[in-house]
């Protein structure tokens, strides 16, 4: 058993599995932080607006 190797394979792995985690992810409704917040600032900005008016 070679750790370099094995090292090399969880490497592919994670290349393969990444972007169908993510789109798994993006699908079922999770949201990243950032988005989350971006989104948040988004509407408190909107609201400010309408009571201005």
């Amino acid at each position: 058993m070679n750790l370099f190797n094995m090292a090399k394979d969880l490497k592919g792995m994670e290349k393969m599995m990444k972007p169908a985690l993510e789109k798994f992810m993006k699908d079922s409704g999770f949201v990243k932080k950032e988005e989350l917040t971006k989104l948040e600032n988004r509407i408190k900005e909107l609201e400010d607006r309408l009571n201005k008016i």
